[in-house]
């Protein structure tokens, strides 16, 4: 799940300032593996401990898959909790749905031979891989804005596993429950697929509380700068809040929220790509794609904080796009 205060680090590259925060986001295919790595020998190989995650009971999900990076793989199972990167879900027996940041190296797209699906299990010790045949990353996708962060991904062999419901209606809901093998509030990360349940939140309050970490950034931008050119901390002030005034709205249409007002329930990295489900009827269905999230420019981790919340992709803003490319699966 990327972060980056867009703004402030503008502000902050314009001005000469060095600004911690503003280091372009790391793609997921090149980070989460090697920090998985460095993370399990921390832990002596402890795999057994989402943010605020349970265990999600073997069956109960079968559409949920990992995406794995092929190199790091090799024929032992244990290589496959190594090489996860990010979540995904099986729409159709031949078709997996993504964020489209997880399919980046950097400014380069994956190709299909650089990463492999893991279908069939919530260990990711078990399972079975299955290669890719093609990619197909959604026209509006703006890696800057994060607009349009969904991909299909199709397989070569399809899979004999019940695929998701997708809400192409846009219908609300007051909860969902996010799935994933991505980091917990320990800073581990889980070889079990964990699921919590959070609150939807409207876009104006996600807005909101995203911006008023831009704002923060941007005036810890202005502080620095002001010390480095005298200027006087007023005036540093006084800018500081005409340039938090003027702050457009991060998320658009094509975006929705989900989280808790604590912060103690959240999606992180590793969780791209996975689903956010609802309930219908007794049945889960797709609402939305882990994209991205936000945190303070001073906490490493970007993920569990107070007052913010995780950023999807809004399936029912794909609706056109899916059924044409699912047609006939």
């Amino acid at each position: 799940m990327p972060t980056t205060p867009r703004l402030a680090c503008a502000l902050a590259l314009l001005c000469g300032v060095a600004l911690p925060a503003c280091a372009a986001p790391p793609d997921p295919y090149t980070v989460v593996p090697a920090d998985r790595a460095a993370r399990l020998a921390a832990a002596a190989g402890n795999t057994d401990r989402v943010f605020g995650g349970e265990p999600v009971p073997e069956g109960r999900y079968p559409f949920q898959v990992a995406l794995l990076k092929a190199s790091v793989l090799d024929a032992a199972p244990e290589s496959q909790y190594k090489a996860q990167f990010c979540g995904g879900t099986l729409v159709a027996a031949s078709w997996v749905l993504t964020a489209a940041h997880c399919l980046r190296e950097g400014d380069r797209q994956l190709d299909a031979s650089d990463f492999v699906i893991l279908a069939g299990s919530t260990d990711l010790e078990l399972g079975r891989r299955v290669a890719v045949r093609s990619i197909s990353i959604d026209a509006g996708f703006d890696n800057q804005s994060m607009d349009h962060d969904a991909a299909l991904i199709e397989l070569a062999t399809p899979l004999d596993l019940a695929p998701v419901a997708l809400d192409f209606t846009g219908a609300g809901a007051a909860s969902a429950t996010v799935l994933g093998w991505g980091m917990d509030e320990q800073g581990q990360y889980p070889r079990r697929l964990l699921g919590t349940e959070i609150d939807i939140v409207g876009n104006d309050a996600c807005n909101i509380a995203i911006k008023a970490i831009y704002a923060k950034a941007l005036r810890l931008s202005l502080d620095a700068l002001g010390a480095q050119y005298r200027i006087r901390p007023t005036d540093t002030a006084r800018i500081g809040d005409e340039f938090a005034a003027t702050l457009g709205d991060p998320l658009t249409g094509a975006m929705l929220c989900a989280g808790l007002k604590s912060g103690r329930r959240d999606a992180c990295y590793g969780d791209s790509g996975g689903p956010l489900i609802a309930d219908r009827g007794g049945r889960p269905v797709q609402l939305g794609i882990v994209s991205w999230g936000e945190g303070p420019a001073s906490d490493e981790i970007k993920c569990g904080h107070q007052d913010v919340y995780g950023v999807y992709s809004r399936i029912a803003s794909f609706r056109d796009w899916l059924q044409s490319r699912l047609a006939g699966s």
